[in-house]
């Protein structure tokens, strides 16, 4: 079997910049276990936070979105956009970009770099770092969703 062209390791850091935390519609599903946790970080029950902040989208719980698509998590700040439960967030946001989708060619990878100013900069990922996390992606996409 051939090695995947992202063998050799890629540049990924999150600038935090919002590019994929809006502008059109999506679904940002989360196990029973993130519930939990964004739950607790924003000290409210988990059926609180089902009730103010998840919808049923695709039968599925989602983050909600705000009128312009922008997770309900994501705020424009005075000194930037930022992700209010950014420490606690879905591993749908926090293992991007190294989804199975966007790492099957060099040519879906600079789709999507094309507007994410974080994919080839910043911190290096090698081979294993990124299998982990596009294990973890898929892992958690199949299993344990609300």
């Amino acid at each position: 079997m051939n090695a995947p062209w992202w063998s050799m390791g890629l540049y990924f850091s999150c600038i935090r910049c919002g590019e994929c935390c809006g502008s059109a519609p999506g679904t940002v599903r989360f196990t029973k276990g993130e519930l939990s946790a964004m739950a607790g970080a924003l000290c409210v029950t988990e059926e609180q936070f089902t009730g103010t902040y998840a919808w049923d989208k695709y039968g599925v719980l989602s983050l909600r979105e705000q009128s312009n698509y922008d997770c309900v998590f994501f705020k424009n700040a005075g000194d930037g956009p930022e992700c209010e439960i950014y420490s606690v967030r879905p591993s749908q946001c926090s293992t991007f970009p190294f989804w199975p989708e966007i790492l099957e060619s060099l040519r879906s990878w600079k789709l999507y770099a094309s507007s994410c100013p974080g994919m080839d900069n910043g911190e290096f990922h090698d081979f294993d770092k990124i299998s982990r996390t596009s294990a973890k992606y898929t892992i958690d996409k199949v299993r344990n969703f609300l």
